[in-house]
This record gives structure tokens, C-alpha cells and sequence, in this order.
């Protein structure tokens, strides 16, 4: 078969080649640096050695695709922009990660022909048995909700269920992404993996009408998608409404009797609240409008104080706990000033980088590159050469080396934990001192609480 003329359009893109075994695993170690905390859910319900259409939410570019390529047990061919593939060097390297170029209508009408051969290509990959994710949005969004689905991946689908008929082969995998912040590193992520769809359970409509084939197999991927994601459907009362997930989580376990606080824990409570919620819209508008305003104007003075949820919900440290923690923070110091001086760039200079992309839904990938190609590697080998000129023995090149990491991050984490006992302490001496504001905030708190848990007990 002749070579393709269209960059990246690589036929073979569902093998390894030597680049890939290459980063594999050092792709994901930093991955899952990334994350203060991954859970996977549903994870037995990803089927081995089948052809297997991931479908996932599309909140944040590039991340989602390697959260799939991370958590399922084989190989993943994903698409992507076809402008990052513009030079034989970078096709080279997107089709080593396994991602194929997909042409859009502002790469141009004429280029829109080209996507045919990526189609093939996609069909084969699933004849092959291998793994394949699409993202059903086609872009990707800034909201914590599901939007309309395009039909791409269901055109993909059905072409390579074509030689089987209605008998079972191509498999569409609803799943869920939930991060609990887009664009800052160190957050939660949580992976909801759902049930297969049988694309062969719409064929026979599909070939009566293919519209209607796949406007049925469309309805059916977004009302499995909703419950594995955070889908909040009111506009008016966005901002309220992932307000109340930080603000009365807690308190919608304890009515729920959820005794866990896991990531998937959260989301359970989370879900049914966000139900309750868009019902008390339909019920008493005015009511929820009330409570989102109480919301608005929390979070409000929250952000003017430059404090947290949890400052106000425990009332800041007490002095003995305050104490303990500035004392904890002195005796480690030494080990922070060590992991500052030797990470403050490696750390840094993916969020400076970053600040001049307006998309803030591509910060997150940008900074992963980064820091995956320049801020990690590059620098930690900068660093040690120097020192092991400085120092001469080869022992303290690999001691220096092995202890940047950890190092870096130790001084990390020393300095959110002082951020929190700076707060907290903080928050504490305003409410012994009887500080208005600060008590109004309090009672601001408590009153919201209050008032959701009455929307949901009603409901």
C-alpha cells in the first residue's frame, strides 16, 4: 500500500514502535504526579482484546485522552487537531503516542476530504481488535455538563460493526471525568467507566433508516454518559449549584448514611444532590434563586479574604493545633529550603508558560508537556552535571539526582501545609477577636447548609 500524503495519517498507528516503548511508563509516572488523587471506577467492565470505542466527556484537551490511555489494560488510538501534525517530526511523535489527525471545518473545506482516509484507518484499528477513543462533544468545554453529541464516532462504529451484521463486536464505552480543578495541578481525578453499549443492538435499525440508527445509539451513549459524570443541566444556577458541591457535600453523605469520603463517595452524594436540586427548580424557582444568591455572595467574601470553604466550616485551627503546625513547619524547613532551591523552576515555569493561553482548558495539557519534556528532565540533568563538576565522586551525581523528586515534592506539600496553618490560624484569632465579618460568614455558612438540606429533604 502506498505511503499516505496526509501527515500523521498513519496505517499501522495501533502498533508500538521504539519511541513508545521508550516514554511509555515514564509518561505515566508523571501523569500520575499530576494527580493528588486517582480512583477508578468500572474498571472490570473494559473488556481485553475487543473493539472497544471509549467515549468520554471532553473537559480538558489533551488530559482526557491520556486518563484513558492510563486506565484501561491495553493500548489506546486516539484523534486529534490535525494542525499539531504539520511536520514530519511531530506525526512522528503524535503517532508514536498512537494519535491519528482529524481535519475540522476551520482547517478548511478543502481538507475536510481527508478525514475519509482517517475514517479507514479508525475501522481498521477496530477490525484489529484494538482500542479506540473518540470524544462524542468533538471540542471541549468548560462546564461541568454534558453537551450534544456528534456523530462521528457513531459512523465509525457501525462501519466496523458492518461485516457482523447484529451480531456482537463493536462496543461503545460510556465514560465519565470528573476533575476537581481544570487547570491546577495536584487535584483529584475520578474515572467512571460504565456499560458497554452492543452497537449490534442498533443495527437492524440502522440499516432500515441510518439516521434513525444513530440518533437511537446517540440518545442511548448521552443517557448512559449523565450518571458517570457531574451533569448540571441549569444555567442559571451553574456557579450555585458547584458551590453547593464543596459547601454541603458533607452533610449530603451524612443524610445518604454514606460513612466513606472517597472521590467516588463524593460523587454519589454530589449526583443525588445536583438531582434534588434541578427538581427544586421545577418546584419552587424562587427558593433556589434565594439560596444561590446566599451562595454567590459566600463565596464572594470567601475569595475577598483569600481563605478556603474548610477555614469557615471548622472555624479555623484552634491554638494547640495551630501550634503543633508551626512547629511541625520549623523543624522541616530545612527540607523545603533544599526542595525549593532545587525545584522552584521546574515547578514554575509550566504555570508562567501557560499564562498567555486564553483556553484555559488547555492549561493543564500544555503545563503536563512541559513539564513531561523541559521542567522535569531537562533541568534535573542540567543540575546534577553542574553539581557532579562542583563534587567529583559519582555517587553524589545519582544521591542528588534520586533526591530532586521527592524532594521537590516535600517542599510542595510543605508549602500548602503552610498556606492552610497560615489561614486557619488566621480565620481562628477573627472569630476569637469577635469579628462581624467573620462571624456573618459562619452563620453564612450554616444558613446555606440549612437551607439545602431542606430542598432535599422535601424533594
Amino acid at each position: 500500500m502506498a505511503q499516505s500524503k496526509i501527515a500523521g495519517a498513519a496505517r499501522n498507528v495501533h502498533k508500538r514502535n521504539w519511541f513508545f516503548h521508550l516514554i511509555n511508563h515514564y509518561v505515566e509516572f508523571i501523569f500520575y504526579q499530576y494527580y493528588s488523587r486517582v480512583e477508578i471506577l468500572g474498571r472490570k467492565k473494559v473488556v481485553r482484546k475487543e473493539p472497544v470505542i471509549f467515549a468520554p466527556n471532553h473537559q480538558n484537551a489533551l488530559m482526557d485522552a491520556l486518563i484513558v490511555l492510563f486506565s484501561v489494560p491495553q493500548d489506546v488510538v486516539f484523534l486529534a487537531r490535525a494542525d499539531l501534525f504539520k511536520t514530519k517530526f511531530l506525526s512522528f511523535i503524535m503517532n508514536s503516542l498512537k494519535m491519528l489527525p482529524v481535519f475540522r471545518q476551520r482547517d478548511g473545506a478543502s481538507e475536510l476530504g481527508k478525514n475519509q482516509e482517517i475514517f479507514d484507518i479508525t475501522v481498521n484499528v477496530l477490525n484489529q481488535r484494538h482500542y479506540l477513543c473518540l470524544m462524542p462533544e468533538a471540542n471541549h468545554g468548560d462546564h461541568r455538563r454534558l453537551r450534544p453529541l456528534v456523530k462521528g464516532i457513531f459512523r465509525i462504529a457501525f462501519k466496523a460493526q458492518e461485516p457482523y451484521g447484529n451480531k456482537p463486536f463493536v462496543k461503545i464505552l460510556p465514560t465519565g471525568l470528573d476533575m476537581g480543578h481544570y487547570v491546577k495541578q495536584n487535584q483529584t481525578l475520578l474515572i467512571n467507566y460504565g456499560d458497554p453499549i452492543e452497537v449490534s443492538d442498533f443495527w437492524d435499525l440502522y440499516q432500515e433508516n441510518s439516521a434513525r440508527g444513530i440518533n437511537a445509539i446517540k440518545s442511548r451513549l448521552a443517557e448512559e454518559m449523565k450518571p458517570l459524570m457531574i451533569h448540571i443541566e441549569t444555567e442559571e444556577f451553574y456557579e450555585a449549584v458547584m458551590g453547593l458541591r464543596t459547601l454541603f457535600n458533607e452533610r449530603m453523605r451524612e443524610i445518604l448514611e454514606i460513612k466513606g469520603s472517597k472521590l467516588s463517595d463524593r460523587f454519589v452524594a454530589d449526583k443525588h444532590m445536583i438531582d434534588c436540586i434541578d427538581r427544586a427548580i421545577e418546584k419552587d424557582e424562587e427558593k433556589v434563586r434565594e439560596l444561590a444568591g446566599k451562595v454567590d455572595s459566600y463565596y464572594e467574601e470567601v475569595k475577598s479574604l483569600k481563605i478556603r470553604d474548610w477555614v469557615v466550616r471548622d472555624k479555623g485551627y484552634v491554638f494547640g493545633k495551630s501550634l503543633w503546625r508551626y512547629l511541625t513547619l520549623i523543624v522541616t524547613f530545612p527540607f523545603f529550603l533544599f526542595g525549593l532551591l532545587t525545584n522552584a523552576i521546574s515547578y514554575l515555569l509550566p504555570v508562567r508558560m501557560v499564562r498567555n493561553i486564553k483556553d484555559l482548558q488547555f492549561h493543564a495539557s500544555v503545563k503536563f508537556t512541559i513539564a513531561l519534556f523541559i521542567s522535569f528532565p531537562l533541568l534535573y540533568l542540567i543540575q546534577t552535571l553542574l553539581v557532579g563538576i562542583l563534587t567529583g565522586p559519582w555517587w553524589i551525581w545519582v544521591a542528588y539526582l534520586v533526591a530532586l523528586y521527592p524532594m521537590g515534592k516535600i517542599a510542595l506539600y510543605w508549602y500548602f501545609r503552610w498556606k492552610k496553618t497560615v489561614r486557619g490560624s488566621w480565620f481562628r484569632r477573627q472569630l476569637r477577636r469577635k469579628n462581624v465579618a467573620a462571624w456573618d460568614l459562619v452563620n453564612l455558612r450554616k444558613e446555606i447548609v440549612e437551607l439545602t438540606e431542606e430542598l432535599v429533604s422535601t424533594d
